[in-house]
């Protein structure tokens, strides 16, 4: 496919390759166009698919720059992703099943900077036997109290009493910036449970522990979805660092993760690290004769969350 040539594809060339999700703010497709650079900056040779807002509107030329290191297009179905007139980013985000244009795809969470190569990580994400894997922060029993510390978004009584939930259940808590996704019987089944709880029986707002951007978060649908699967879905190797404290150094990071995130709203990454990734982004245009546009301090203002 040309670059400059946009289309409506659905599917990849490659068995695997990497998928990213830009919709609503402009800033969204200004932290795709990121994180695609420093893919292709290490490897130009891996596949990029962006899943964004119709291709024949003007959303995606929020960011023209995106034509360079997308490979794939794939348009979101805007039928499915409104509610009463408005994007609904948790729906979009669970729908994506039946977006995926690979067989094998790395979801990645545009809020992040690839750090090395990740052809390494994907090959071993592709050697594994789990067609599901994500960052797991945390696991929880009932008889450990209601207070499930790493995650954000629901009491684990709320959990348990409005999905039923055995007694001998364990709540998963996961940090869904990175996912890894096998097309297959597995996959589909997390993702149409964790929509259909979503779109037809969320818990309600006003019980929720945390609302993301105001709103419902997909994260805490994926973690139900996973206790009632009874699925292990657990990475056995680092991909995103993200942190709320200065703790590692820059080389600890480059060493040991594949991404370095800004995960979370204003304030919770802090500057020490912003800074860092900007003036990293700004060294690689600058070796290719191009302009730093898109500073990640300027895009964490208007991420979803601090709604």
């Amino acid at each position: 496919m040309n670059p400059q040539e946009p289309t409506n594809q659905s599917q990849g060339t490659a068995p695997i390759g990497v998928v990213l999700m830009a919709f609503g703010k402009p800033q969204y497709y200004w932290a795709a166009y990121n994180l695609a650079h420093s893919i292709k900056r290490f490897n130009k040779a891996v596949q990029i698919a962006l899943i964004s807002e119709s291709i024949t509107k003007d959303s995606r030329y929020y960011c023209p720059e995106l034509t360079d290191v997308i490979d794939v297009y794939v348009d979101l179905p805007s039928s499915n992703i409104y509610s009463d007139k408005k994007l609904n980013p948790a729906k979009a985000k669970l729908l994506v099943y039946d977006l995926l244009p690979f067989q094998e795809n790395l979801l990645l969470d545009v809020d992040a900077v690839c750090l090395k190569d990740i052809e390494p990580l994907l090959k071993h994400l592709s050697s594994s036997d789990k067609d599901y894997q994500t960052m797991i922060v945390g696991k929880h029993k009932i008889e450990q109290g209601r207070d499930f510390k790493e995650m954000l978004w629901a009491y684990a009584d709320t959990a348990w009493e409005h999905y039923n939930l055995p007694s001998d259940a364990t709540l998963i808590a996961t940090n869904s910036s990175a996912q890894f996704i096998r097309k297959g019987d597995k996959a589909q089944a997390l993702y149409s449970k964790a929509s259909d709880l979503l779109i037809n029986n969320p818990i309600p707002l006003h019980k929720l522990r945390t609302k993301w951007g105001g709103g419902q978060p997909d994260e805490l649908y994926i973690n139900i979805a996973l206790c009632l699967l009874d699925m292990d879905a657990a990475l056995d190797t680092d991909i995103v660092y993200v942190t709320s404290k200065r703790e590692l150094d820059f080389s600890t990071i480059q060493s040991n993760y594949y991404l370095m995130g800004y995960y979370g709203g204003q304030g919770y990454t802090p500057r020490y690290y912003i800074d860092w990734l900007d003036r990293l982004i700004k060294s690689w245009y600058q070796l290719e004769g191009k302009t730093h546009k898109y500073y990640i301090h300027r895009i964490i203002e208007h991420k979803y969350v601090n709604r």
